[in-house]
């Protein structure tokens, strides 16, 4: 792949997915609640979102999910409703940090609900569509520069996520005994919700 186009990639990605957004929300709220080392599964469940979202529009399928716009409304709908029920669910919750056992809240658990927050998120797939076809090469093998990207994408959704967790949870030491550290986790449920419901399909 060539290099420049590689380079050039990094800072354009970065900038994207560093813009406040559903995702942030999320990763920020997650954090709030477990903590950093914990919350790293949201990150790694984002990364792994970013891969699918990448692959699906490499290989051509993004094109098909872009004239199916019905399809994606729904979607972005689930993850709506999705995030309404956390926030509902952080709020009601008594305790200053919510405790969750390591058998209800596994890694496991953490990285599918990061992955179904970011997969339903029409913003995330729409900048896919906009943003990867920019940076292939015509004079390039296409399935080496394909991977170079997804495997670019996903170490820059990594480090992105795992900077918005780090920064919270610094924030978060200061709320750990608050009674308001579900309440703001819940705003900021409620605001990912009320950016994704924004978002046009």
């Amino acid at each position: 792949m060539d290099s420049g186009l590689l380079i050039a990639f990094i800072p354009t990605f970065a900038a994207v997915l560093a813009l406040p957004g559903p995702n942030a929300a999320f990763a920020v709220g997650q954090s709030l609640k477990y903590g950093i080392r914990k919350s790293l599964a949201v990150a790694a469940g984002f990364m792994l979102a970013t891969c699918a979202h990448a692959i699906l529009v490499l290989s051509g399928l993004g094109l098909l999910v872009e004239s199916h716009a019905g399809a994606l409304e729904i979607v972005k709908w689930c993850g709506v409703a999705y995030l309404v029920y956390l926030a509902i669910k952080s709020f009601l919750s008594e305790s200053g940090v919510v405790t969750i056992s390591s058998r209800t809240m596994t890694a496991r658990k953490m990285i599918l609900s990061a992955m179904l927050v970011s997969l339903t998120n029409p913003k995330a797939l729409l900048a896919s569509l906009m943003i990867y076809p920019l940076f292939i090469s015509e004079s390039g093998v296409y399935l080496l520069q394909a991977v170079a990207l997804i495997v670019m994408a996903m170490f820059i959704s990594f480090t992105v996520y795992t900077a918005y967790i780090v920064a919270a949870s610094k924030v978060g030491q200061h709320l750990s005994r608050s009674a308001w550290t579900n309440k703001i986790a819940s705003a900021l449920y409620l605001s990912a919700a009320g950016l994704m419901a924004s978002k046009s399909t």
